[in-house]
């Protein structure tokens, strides 16, 4: 059954469960921390109503989802048939709450995942009419250490450091105007900075001459695994081909060994080629090119 507890603990309960379920597919995974946290608060009001957990009768998480009820339903799943039992309730749930949320269009389009990984959920979804989607999220994987992250060049007059209060506007002018389309609002940032996985010693900005952010990149640390991942990174238009985001990264890449981090996590979409040379630029492989699933309903 899905919790019935406040929604700031089951954001704590959900990091945990994301983070244990690491260890079982690493950065094949479902989730991050990181996909938790910024898919969780880069709305604004947050999606924390977003999250359920799926527990068994003796209190044990078995799965988890962020779903509204558009857009992917992400779901993660502990091995086992308890855990199939738990994702098989998820996906009725899921298909119930994506036609309680549709204009009245026939039929709608449910995903569900971004890169399953388990056989067992993989027949799950096959057997309950789910099909491959053509297109996905690939995960990209590089083992971080201080002596093989090489030090960025960054360009003259241009400084990378940590990410201050006073910058939140011009941080956010600069994601909206990295990603078209999108309406990051400045309290929704101010809402994530103050969320229990975020650290502003990864938070790091390329500040321009004129003192504007022209570039960002946020890394969010799992401390159990020793992993960061790079969620999101991002260039001002007007500021690109200066090598900034690159700089960025490979910056915050070495603080974070300072961390404790091992290895380092990045996804893109896949049709995203100048993301994919980025970050192979920046010492990334691909590791994962698996693809969630869709179904028509009714």
């Amino acid at each position: 059954m899905p919790n019935e507890v406040p929604q700031t603990l089951v954001f704590a309960q959900a990091a945990a469960f994301v983070s244990e379920m690491w260890r079982v597919n690493g950065p094949s995974s479902e989730m991050h921390i990181g996909d938790l946290g910024w898919g969780t608060f880069r709305s604004w009001p947050s999606r924390i109503d977003a999250l359920r957990l799926w527990r068994d009768t003796n209190g044990l998480t078995q799965a988890l989802t962020m779903f509204d009820g558009s857009g992917v339903c992400d779901l993660v799943v502990r091995p086992g048939p308890a855990g199939l039992s738990a994702a098989a309730l998820a996906l009725e749930w899921a298909e119930t709450a994506a036609l309680a949320t549709t204009s009245g269009a026939r039929p709608i389009e449910l995903r569900v995942g971004r890169r399953p990984q388990s056989n067992g959920v993989i027949d799950l979804l096959h057997s309950t009419g789910f099909e491959r989607l053509s297109f996905g999220v690939p995960a990209m994987s590089r083992a971080i250490t201080h002596a093989d992250v090489a030090p960025p060049a960054t360009p003259d007059g241009y400084a990378i450091r940590k990410l201050h209060t006073a910058d939140l506007a011009s941080r956010v002018r600069c994601f909206n105007a990295a990603f078209p389309g999108e309406d990051l609002r400045v309290d929704a940032y101010r809402s994530l900075r103050a969320c229990s996985i975020y650290d502003n010693r990864l938070d790091v900005v390329a500040i321009s001459p004129s003192s504007d952010v022209a570039a960002f990149a946020t890394l969010w640390l799992d401390a159990h695994n020793g992993v960061v991942q790079i969620e999101p990174a991002g260039c001002h238009p007007d500021h690109r081909r200066l090598g900034l985001t690159r700089a960025i990264i490979l910056q915050t890449l070495r603080w974070s060994v300072a961390l404790n981090a091992r290895s380092a996590l990045v996804r893109h979409v896949s049709t995203n080629a100048n993301a994919q040379a980025l970050y192979e630029s920046c010492g990334f492989a691909t590791i994962c090119e698996d693809t969630g699933f869709f179904k028509r309903i009714p």
